[in-house]
């Protein structure tokens, strides 16, 4: 009887979990300070190292916060020195008058 034998049909074993983001993070964080958390000890390595080799690469300091500061209001200034002495005065018409030879 085995060619006229039916199989079963599989069961679908899926279970539900909520996924909260913030709760994620905040177990990493727990993970990567070396403080007992929920995750497995290959993600509490995981986090570690992504904690450690990652620190420093896309977080501002303070210093480099008011370097870029400093930077803009230097630039602004000399922008706007530069338009007043173009637009301002006669430099400008000097300048072209001399270029034109006039």
């Amino acid at each position: 009887m085995g060619f006229f034998y039916r199989h079963n049909p599989k069961k679908f074993n899926y279970k539900p979990r909520y996924y909260d983001p913030e709760q994620q993070a905040w177990e990493e964080k727990k993970a990567a300070a070396g403080l007992d958390s929920k995750l497995t000890h290959e993600e509490q390595l995981r986090a570690q190292m992504r904690s450690k080799w990652g620190a420093g690469k896309y977080e501002e300091t303070k210093e480099e916060r008011r370097a870029k500061t400093i930077r803009r209001i230097a630039l602004g200034v000399f922008i706007v020195v530069v338009c007043y002495l173009v637009f301002g005065t006669d430099l400008w018409y000097n300048i072209v008058k001399g270029l034109m030879g006039k």
